[in-house]
């Protein structure tokens, strides 16, 4: 395929019978044609139609090619002419595949006209009706479920031709035209896009999907029981039945063949939560049971790399080397209550992860990801994804952090005793935060009193580990568990300080201690202490990280996940905590 001129293209377009969504050869022809002209006029409509060709139209909305940043392509910007030349080639081009997305890219952009809808629904229509290809191609199914979505959409959204579409698809149901798998996805795209609910379609959804279930293979029928439980939903019907029988499809996978360790826990936690929904009692026991004894065969062994760049390691040593010369130097120049005063302020925390700067690859979409906590039980919670902020504490934020300790224990400028003044002096813990009754008993808390026994036990446990350059993960525990637990306390502390909220009320009337995340996003708390402070609370204490709080309260910790390391970030989360003052308390 090669173009002379536009008319060669033109002719190319009108003649084009592919159903796929995207032809990548187009744009290369474009770019030669026009590259290889000297006319500017050319050369700009050359680009006019290398964006189009490349422009992407799915569930209504243009999804750009590439993005990298805020860069994207293509956009709409690109038709600087107003669309002039897209309203003419929408007017000019006969064949509907073409003639629908012309007029779709003029409804979406600012030229949108009621006109530009009616004629890019009734050009999909006509493109569907007369397409043919093989039942078994996938990727053609997948082209015609793309085209179809945004037919419906637009229907919708003016209101034109609504029932046709939806009439036209239900002649699909009873045909081969399209695969089981495609019309599964496309009645479950109507139920959850449909403006407004059509209980007479549903149950003909309902009725297709029920006989499928009964003939259907695997992930078919997974599919299917899957919609029938939206349908029975959408039509106000119990949809317990089909609970049951997609948690009997997991465990039916279990016994196909011999699975272990990832995909048995897998399954085994897909059929309980359908069990669940179900209320089968007994199903929910057994499958419990079951999911128990498969958490042991879980290798859970972590995959080490190394940067073999030899750039990159300089790059890193030579960092390295800066920051430990500046800790050094501010250790050996500093005083004790400098040196909390740099825990507390300096800037080596992460910033706070985001759903934008979380990075994301098209190849995640071939596969299951599954993220443990410390028990295996999958966190629900997260993606999956490698964690950044993760990373950045393990591989930065700690490292610095044990820098200062070990300097400054060397220096004998970091002790218990430096602490617990530094605690009672600079932080709003040393405040009296005790009263005396009605009945002139003392109420209330002390506490640097509380705070002193982990404090002592950490550092007695640390000197003796540098004495002997062991890590006795044993010593620690008293130190961790007493911290994490004051840790709360303080929180919900510095909260009734401030007057924020820290107990709700319940619809039957009673009382219940706001949980440790909602503490830490009411807006009194975020107005004063730092978001990166406030991220690496979270990370610290909540199942956005390492869920200190909820591990020690319940015992999942074994010997060997306690560390110096742990303490030590625990005891930056102390100082930063407490860096404030509350006048009223401390007016001495």
């Amino acid at each position: 395929m090669q173009f002379t001129d536009l008319e060669s293209y033109y002719t190319y377009l009108e003649e084009d019978e592919n159903f796929s969504i995207l032809d990548f050869n187009t744009t290369k022809y474009l770019k030669i044609l026009g590259d290889s002209s000297s006319e500017v006029e050319l050369k700009k409509l050359c680009s006019y139609e290398q964006f189009f060709c490349d422009f992407s139209i799915k569930k209504g909305e243009h999804i750009p090619q590439y993005q990298m940043g805020d860069y994207k392509y293509p956009t709409l910007e690109m038709f600087d002419d107003n669309f002039e030349y897209i309203k003419k080639r929408a007017k000019e081009t006969v064949n509907p595949k073409y003639k629908s997305r012309y007029n779709h890219i003029l409804w979406i952009s600012p030229q949108k006209h009621y006109t530009y809808a009616k004629q890019a629904i009734e050009s999909y229509m006509n493109f569907l009706e007369n397409s043919n290809f093989a039942a078994n191609d996938n990727l053609l199914n997948n082209s015609f479920r793309t085209y179809f979505e945004n037919l419906f959409l637009l229907s919708q959204s003016i209101n034109y031709k609504s029932a046709e579409t939806i009439d036209y698809f239900i002649t699909l149901l009873s045909g081969s035209k399209i695969s089981e798998f495609c019309k599964y996805a496309i009645m479950k795209f109507i139920g959850e896009n449909i403006k407004k609910s059509d209980a007479v379609l549903f149950e003909k959804f309902l009725d297709y999907a029920k006989i499928q279930v009964e003939i259907a293979e695997d992930r078919l029928l997974e599919s299917f029981l899957k919609l029938l439980i939206i349908l029975s939903q959408k039509l106000k019907k119990s949809p317990a039945i089909f609970h049951e029988k997609l948690g009997d499809w997991h465990i039916s996978q279990l016994k196909k063949e011999d699975k272990q360790g990832f995909l048995a826990h897998h399954f085994y936690l897909n059929a309980l939560e359908e069990y669940r929904k179900a209320n089968i009692k007994v199903k929910v026991e057994q499958t419990s049971v079951l999911l128990e004894q498969a958490k042991k065969k879980i290798n859970l062994k972590r995959i080490p790399f190394e940067i073999k760049d030899d750039k990159i390691l300089e790059k890193l040593n030579q960092y390295w080397k800066i920051t430990s010369d500046n800790i050094k130097r501010i250790v050996t120049e500093k005083s004790s209550k400098d040196i909390y005063e740099y825990l507390t302020v300096e800037n080596f925390l992460p910033k706070p992860n985001s759903e934008e700067e979380e990075p994301k690859s098209a190849l995640l979409d071939l596969v299951t990801t599954m993220t443990f906590d410390i028990n295996r039980n999958v966190n629900k919670n997260k993606s999956g994804m490698i964690n950044p902020y993760q990373l950045h504490i393990n591989n930065f934020t700690l490292r610095q952090i044990s820098c200062v300790f070990l300097e400054g224990i060397k220096e004998e400028k970091i002790t218990f005793k430096s602490l617990i003044g530094y605690l009672e002096n600079y932080t709003w813990y040393g405040a009296d935060f005790t009263y005396v009754d009605n009945n002139n008993e003392k109420q209330g808390f002390d506490w640097i009193e509380l705070l002193i026994p982990s404090l002592q036990v950490f550092f007695n446990q640390i000197e003796a580990d540098l004495k002997t350059s062991t890590n006795h993960n044993q010593g620690y525990i008293l130190a961790i568990d007493s911290l994490v637990l004051k840790f709360e306390g303080l929180l919900r502390e510095f909260s009734r300080a401030i007057e924020a909220q820290t107990i709700e009320f319940k619809a039957d009337g009673t009382e219940e201690r706001i949980s440790f995340d909602k503490l830490l996003d009411n807006e009194k708390i975020t107005d004063l202490i730092p978001a990166n402070d406030i991220a690496f609370f979270k990370y610290l204490f909540t199942s956005e990280g390492m869920n200190l709080r909820n591990n020690i309260a319940h015992c999942f910790y074994k010997t060997e996940n306690y560390s110096s390391a742990t303490m030590l970030l625990l005891i930056v989360a102390l100082l930063r905590l407490g860096n404030y003052r509350f006048e009223k308390k401390l007016d001495k």
